[in-house]
């Protein structure tokens, strides 16, 4: 089995809040090198989910959104802005039914 880490991505309330949480990886990003830090985080192999901030995943390139939304792994995770309002997203579940081809949560008929 192997085993991955998580990279948080983002700005200063969701990194240092994800610091103070315990998780080790964390970048710093602004709207000006989130694309390229996020590039470089998926060529890392050792990390298996990436946590984004939301508001600066939508801003991103639409040839990387594209690539984001045809792989399984990582995992890219969208956390909402501090505000606590959503944009837009994939639930949990509907993130972790890609990565692994099939719905843990399904009931059987």
């Amino acid at each position: 089995m192997v085993k991955a880490k998580i990279l948080v991505l983002g700005d200063a309330p969701l990194v240092t809040g994800m610091k103070l949480a315990g998780l080790e990886h964390c970048l710093l990003a602004d709207e000006k090198n989130f694309q390229q830090k996020l590039e470089e985080a998926l060529a890392d192999e050792q990390f298996g989910i990436i946590v984004a901030n939301e508001y600066l995943l939508n801003k991103i390139d639409w040839r990387l959104r594209k690539t984001l939304d045809s792989i399984a792994y990582p995992v890219i995770v969208p956390i909402p802005a501090y505000t606590g309002v959503s944009e837009e997203g994939d639930e949990i579940r509907q993130l972790i039914k890609r990565a692994l081809g099939f719905d843990l949560v399904a009931k059987k008929p």
